[in-house]
């Protein structure tokens, strides 16, 4: 996947600096590319990016979507648009709350979220607002960190901030999805003993 060089990233509270530290890059970039391999093949119309951040990810997402946009709740909306411009892309951004989406029901072919939901404690009323907006047949993409042992010890206090597992979030996802499919990394270790895992799921028709 492409990565902006980093000088056009905006450094905000996200773990940019991780991206292009040697050792640690493989496994940020991982998550992110878990998430895109889960997309749809071939060319998405729209795509809602939730929880985008510093937009690290819209470059490559704009080379495979033709209209993204890129929401957070805390959006940094000049540095944003500062990337967008050094790499001449184009996306809607805006700032937005999860729980209460400024669009249209049935409005995206896929949302996509990364390290979102493990932030949020409703995800009953998340999950009701995700799948509100996508079309019926779209895909809804979701990436997070598993909570076991290890990740506590590795993310240290961090993990105050993560008010709900893996499992709490797949079960959520899975009441309204249908062709539920999940991947973890690393690969070899049971999900629950992994880092990461992303899932897909599509809206009913």
């Amino acid at each position: 996947m492409y990565l902006p060089p980093k000088h056009h990233v905006p450094a905000l509270e996200d773990p940019i600096a991780y991206y292009y530290i040697p050792g640690f890059r493989s496994f940020f970039i991982k998550r992110l590319q878990m998430c895109l391999d889960l997309l749809p093949p071939g060319r998405i119309n729209s795509l809602l990016d939730v929880g985008c951040g510093t937009g690290i990810i819209i470059p490559e997402l704009s080379r495979r979507v033709g209209e993204v946009w890129a929401i957070d709740s805390q959006l940094q909306e000049r540095s944003l648009l500062g990337l967008l411009r050094q790499e001449q892309v184009t996306a809607h951004v805006a700032a937005a709350d999860l729980m209460q989406l400024p669009f249209r029901p049935d409005r995206f072919d896929a949302v996509l979220l990364i390290s979102v939901l493990e932030h949020i404690a409703d995800l009953a009323g998340a999950v009701r607002e995700i799948i509100r907006v996508t079309r019926p047949g779209g895909v809804v993409v979701a990436g997070f960190p598993t909570k076991n042992a290890l990740t506590d010890k590795l993310l240290g206090p961090s993990t105050g901030f993560h008010v709900s597992t893996h499992r709490q979030i797949l079960d959520s996802l899975q009441t309204s999805l249908t062709g539920f499919r999940t991947v973890h990394f690393p690969p070899f270790v049971p999900r629950d003993y992994s880092l990461y895992v992303a899932c897909r799921g599509t809206k009913p028709r």
